[in-house]
């Protein structure tokens, strides 16, 4: 019989198994791929199809001033829902639940109608689609923050609206309003840029509000606490079939502010009659904008910061008012920008005290020694010494001059002549008597920057601006051009190019009252929880160490001086993201430490160990770090303590005899210093203001009190308030007035003596012969 091959064996049996294997081999790899490899992934994808997580909003904490008083609150609210699929089937039904709610919560009830509105909102019709299309079961919140009444109203009318729900939710009021806005901020929707993080942190950014301004956005995190959230199990359509976790929400923490809100309320009220009286004496519009921070020079605490004008945050409590919104940003006196922060000013001779800290310590010149001022000082042209024509003048505000002065008589007087030639020098003068080249703009650099000028100091607020304290570099880089002993002269007058911020001006003055010590400023008194116990309590910190009578070990060293003199290896160039030596290894601001060497003598060395303080929540992002002016032999300054006792007596001289006598208190040892700082910003030269020898001018005066062991310190400034001793020293005491009247009144003691209650400074129309309205 011949062979035959049937269809199923040899080469074809063959590669049939070869297929089958082949085939199995695919499944078995996908298999694997499935089952093992990828097997979180598509577990993942199971379980968003089958698991739906709720957040759960958490309790916002409470804001108090230091005596309790609520600054920021939560209020009831109530917000409308729908839930898609619980909605009648009928399109005429459902349309007649939209309708009934438009009536009611004021928000178009379908597409058409919201288009022919005009109104840029959409309908509940689109609304509730949007919710259909992702999960039918989900409540869609259709109206937020409705009036009582309405939620009462829909809760009434429950059975003739199905699927629509009232549920309680929470709101920020503002109890003080304008007077703390700049304090508190407000709170506003999540922005496009911040949204993705947000959302990892379990924010809802189509409802969920942050902290816009403010210690609102400056504690967010604090102040929101942590989200719960509710794991559930939901069908296709997105039906809850059961519950799987339950995690409760965290309340953000309460904080006490050290603001005293009487106390603000006064120097605002202060602040805002002067500026009354400025304008009506003058006939028109002078000023419209002002400063005042009250703070307690032995820790740093502020006690009142006022930014006049203000915005009235209220508005944006429940949502953000649009039109108002609108009409304060178009505003050009920018009432949503602290100015005690933000903005940047000439000081004046209150920067005087910050000239004479380096004038005594560099053995300038004796503080006893006596110049003679006639009233202008004149500074010869370096390129034609034998022209008198081509020589500078430099004026004193007194153009009959103080006659024979010493420290601190210049400084009570605020004698610019004289700060003119221990700032800058003089070259008809002896070396015996002054040092040649005076302190000089090295040096004067070197102690405003001990003093915190050209430093953010650390205030637990958005947008602190750290200010200039220019030298020799600093104009040729900007400018191209080359130091002069005329912009030594102004620099050490608070003039020029220097810049501060009232903040700063008073922190460096608050460094030289307490006896040498810069605190950082803060208004944060303690974190308290939900029953109000104090969950952190407050801890002054320290900035700088001024003299070193009184320093512990570690010294503190500011940022930039770090930086300076440790250049590449320094913290502000290892955390810097921006800086050439960025390294997040070497980025530990809590263990870093250093050393520095404490004798000025270039032979002898005292080596410090020091640290840096970096405040609560700060970003490396202020480009501190700079290669060009890193200087190995830097030396940061350190006072004398018998200096700053100097100082401090040429200040009370100020209130005695020299330019701030009405602030010469009855019943409180009072120092201080006047300043009136000439200026040409952009608005003066859009006004034609700025004249060469009649320069517009701020106004300045800070003082504080007792002198001899100081409580308070308050800083007063009007923008082109012409004339601090006039304009700034009235409202500085009335802010000092209020300090103590509020303090009796607490400790339950009587009047204060000689003031009745009321404010004793003169109104500038009635200033006495013995109270002299000008200088300084």
């Amino acid at each position: 019989m011949q062979n035959r091959l049937f269809p199923f064996q040899g080469w074809r049996l063959t590669l049939f198994q070869g297929i089958m294997f082949g085939v199995f081999l695919f499944f078995a790899v996908r298999m694997y791929d499935f089952q093992v490899a990828r097997y979180s992934e598509f577990q993942a994808a199971a379980d968003e199809n089958r698991l739906s997580e709720l957040p759960i909003a958490s309790k916002r904490g409470v804001i108090f001033d230091r005596y309790g008083q609520p600054l920021a609150i939560n209020a009831p609210a109530f917000n409308v829902t729908v839930i898609p699929a619980a909605l009648p089937d009928g399109e005429a039904e459902t349309l007649e639940i939209y309708n009934r709610l438009s009536a009611l919560v004021d928000v178009p009830p379908t597409a058409a109608i919201a288009r022919a509105s005009g109104r840029q909102v959409r309908s509940i019709e689109e609304l509730v689609a949007e919710g259909r299309g992702i999960a039918p079961f989900r409540p869609v919140v259709v109206a937020q923050d409705v009036e009582f009444h309405v939620a009462l109203q829909i809760k009434e009318e429950a059975q003739s609206l199905p699927g629509v729900a009232v549920e309680p939710a929470s709101v920020r009021e503002y109890p003080t309003g304008a007077l703390t806005s700049h304090i508190i901020g407000y709170m506003g929707p999540i922005s496009a840029d911040e949204a993705e993080a947000l959302i990892e942190q379990g924010y809802n950014p189509a409802f969920d509000r942050v902290g816009y301004d403010g210690i609102e956005m400056f504690l967010e995190s604090i102040l929101a606490g942590k989200r719960g959230s509710i794991l559930r199990e939901v069908d296709v359509a997105g039906e809850e079939l059961r519950q799987i976790r339950y995690t409760p929400p965290e309340p953000g923490q309460n904080i006490r502010l050290t603001i005293d809100v009487e106390l603000q309320k006064f120097a605002e009220q202060a602040l805002k009659n002067r500026l009354s009286i400025l304008n009506t004496e003058s006939n028109r519009i002078v000023s419209q904008q002002g400063v005042i921070i009250a703070m307690n020079p032995q820790n740093g605490q502020i006690l009142a910061l006022v930014s006049y004008p203000s915005y009235d945050n209220s508005r944006f409590a429940r949502a953000i008012d649009v039109e108002y919104y609108e009409d304060v940003l178009a505003d050009p006196l920018k009432p949503l920008f602290n100015n005690a922060i933000r903005s940047l000013y000439q000081p004046g001779s209150v920067f005087k005290i910050i000239t004479s800290t380096g004038v005594l310590q560099e053995d300038v010149i004796r503080p006893e020694t006596r110049l003679f001022d006639k009233g202008t000082l004149q500074v010869e042209n370096r390129y034609a010494p034998n022209d008198p024509a081509a020589a500078q003048t430099f004026y004193c505000w007194n153009r009959e001059g103080h006659g024979a002065v010493w420290l601190t008589r210049a400084i009570a007087q605020s004698c610019n002549v004289y700060f003119y030639q221990v700032g800058g020098g003089n070259t008809e003068l002896s070396p015996g008597v002054l040092r040649p080249g005076g302190l000089g703009i090295e040096d004067l650099f070197r102690y405003a920057t001990m003093l915190g000028i050209g430093s953010e100091l650390g205030i637990e607020l958005p947008g602190e601006n750290q200010g200039r304290m220019p030298d020799r570099d600093w104009k040729r880089i900007n400018y191209g051009q080359n130091w002069s002993t005329g912009d030594t002269y102004n620099a050490a007058l608070g003039q020029g190019y220097v810049q501060v911020t009232p903040l700063q001006l008073i922190s460096a003055v608050s460094a030289v009252a307490s006896g040498g010590t810069l605190y950082q400023p803060t208004i944060i008194e303690s974190f308290l929880d939900a029953e109000g116990r104090v969950v952190e309590p407050f801890t002054p910190h320290v900035l700088r160490n001024v003299t070193l009578d009184n320093a512990n070990d570690p010294l503190r060293l500011l940022l930039i001086e770090d930086m300076i003199l440790k250049g590449e290896s320094s913290l502000a160039c290892t955390c810097e993201p921006d800086s050439p030596f960025y390294n997040a290894n070497l980025c530990s601001p809590e263990t870093y430490r250093n050393k520095v060497d404490i004798n000025p003598d270039p032979f002898v060395t005292d080596e410090r160990d020091y640290t840096v303080h970096i405040p609560m929540n700060y970003v490396f992002n202020g480009s501190v770090c700079d290669p060009n002016r890193f200087d190995p032999e830097y030396q940061p300054p350190f006072v004398d303590a018998s200096n700053i006792q100097l100082i401090r007596e040429g200040m009370r001289g100020t209130v005695t005899v020299g330019t701030a006598q009405s602030a010469n208190l009855p019943y409180v040892t009072v120092a201080g210093k006047t300043g009136t700082a000439e200026y040409c910003d952009n608005i003066a030269q859009r006004l034609g203001l700025c004249r060469p020898g009649n320069w517009p001018a701020h106004a300045w005066f800070t003082a504080y009190a007792p002198y001899e062991n100081p409580e308070i310190i308050v800083i007063g400034f009007i923008y082109n308030g012409q004339e601090g001793s006039r304009w700034a020293v009235p409202m500085v005491v009335e802010t000092l007035e209020a300090y103590y009247r509020l303090k009796n009144e607490r400790e339950g003691r009587g009047p204060l003596p000689g003031a009745d209650g009321q404010s004793s400074i003169p109104l500038p129309s009635e200033a006495t012969a013995e109270a002299p309205a000008s200088g300084g």
